[in-house]
């Protein structure tokens, strides 16, 4: 692959941008970014006190999975939070005060208020997850994002969706297909500049050049995002059975409700994997991947439903069990755990002759 060939994404170039612009936002917690907008909204502060809040944990800190604690301090990540909160139009300085920003968005934003109306700050609260109204809010909050729709529209098919407007979150979960980014992303790196898209079978390079680099917000601010908001999710695509031998994450729209998807009987659709597999032990991982690609659901519903079928079939289905250490390291989320233990492979069980029960292996 001669990457130098390879088109680049199209993003939006916005003229409102003044030169050396603070635009993209490197706050990988969606929820810290909400819980600065309710705190600000129960007294006016300075920006020195939120700040100390933040020091405290009395707003849960910033936790930054992409960012190596060597080479980023604290407060540069406090900062950014802070500076997403304000770009996004969560909280304005009026003055020397901080408060909370209604010039847009007023209703959603009274909504997340309103969610949020029995939380205490203290060091021992941890940030809720958000509820369903909160993440309704949010998405449409964070669609006002030049960046994230630029995000978003890299799952359509540029044909038909000319421009970054020309899609709302239902067109964008009826029409997504979904995308990869090459993973193995090595320490110190700030991610990978390569990404596939499913709609056109295509390799394109994710723009790099400043002032419009959209590396690291892609590789892992958008993801985080998006799948806390509900909108995508993603899924491992292991060397073992990607296409072409490599390591990809791949994020597909979520287009099915967790109640609509465990409400179906997805044994037959496991039987399916075992003939075409040709097979009589499946990887839980590439489980995982096949009924994310057939069914487009939340990688949570689709664990509780493969448990579902698994208990409901227990003369049929046989879960093996792998201790934490022969999995492939870091990716737990791959796997299934139940009963305390991770399980690797799901085994049909035949019956013998004899009428004795046998797990193929």
């Amino acid at each position: 692959m001669n990457r130098k060939l390879l088109r680049v994404l199209p993003f939006t170039k916005s003229e409102s941008m003044k030169k050396g612009s603070w635009s993209f936002l490197y706050s990988y917690n969606l929820r810290i970014i909400r819980d600065i907008f309710v705190y600000c909204s129960r007294e006016e502060i300075k920006e020195a006190k939120l700040y100390e809040a933040m020091v405290d944990n009395i707003i849960p800190p910033p936790r930054d999975r992409w960012v190596y604690s060597k080479n980023k301090r604290k407060e540069r990540l406090q900062l950014e939070y802070v500076h997403a909160a304000k770009y996004l139009g969560f909280i304005a300085r009026e003055v020397e005060t901080l408060r909370p920003d209604f010039s847009g968005f007023r209703q959603e934003k009274l909504t997340i208020l309103e969610e949020n109306r029995n939380r205490t700050f203290s060091p021992n609260n941890e940030s809720p997850p958000f509820t369903v109204r909160e993440k309704n809010s949010m998405l449409k909050i964070v669609l006002g994002y030049e960046r994230a729709r630029d995000f978003l529209r890299w799952f359509l098919d540029f044909s038909r969706f000319k421009d970054i407007y020309s899609f709302d979150d239902s067109l964008f979960r009826i029409n997504a297909q979904p995308i990869c980014i090459l993973g193995k992303i090595r320490k110190g790196k700030k991610g990978r500049e390569i990404l596939r898209r499913e709609i056109d079978g295509q390799i394109w390079k994710i723009p790099e050049s400043r002032p419009n680099d959209y590396i690291r917000i892609v590789s892992f601010v958008f993801p985080s995002w998006f799948k806390d908001l509900g909108l995508i999710d993603e899924v491992i695509v292991f060397p073992e059975f990607s296409d072409d031998g490599g390591l990809w994450h791949m994020y597909f729209p979520v287009r099915m409700s967790d109640e609509d998807f465990l409400g179906l009987n997805i044994s037959e659709f496991l039987e399916s994997l075992f003939m075409e597999e040709e097979t009589n032990r499946l990887w839980t991982p590439y489980i995982i991947f096949a009924i994310a690609k057939k069914y487009y659901c939340s990688v949570k519903a689709i664990k509780k439903g493969i448990e579902n079928a698994y208990r409901q079939n227990y003369s049929h289905f046989y879960f093996e069990r792998t201790p934490a250490h022969l999995m492939k390291p870091f990716y737990k989320d791959s796997y299934i755990e139940i009963g305390g233990f991770y399980r690797s492979y799901l085994s049909r069980i035949k019956v013998k002759e004899n009428g004795k029960k046998r797990t193929h292996r």
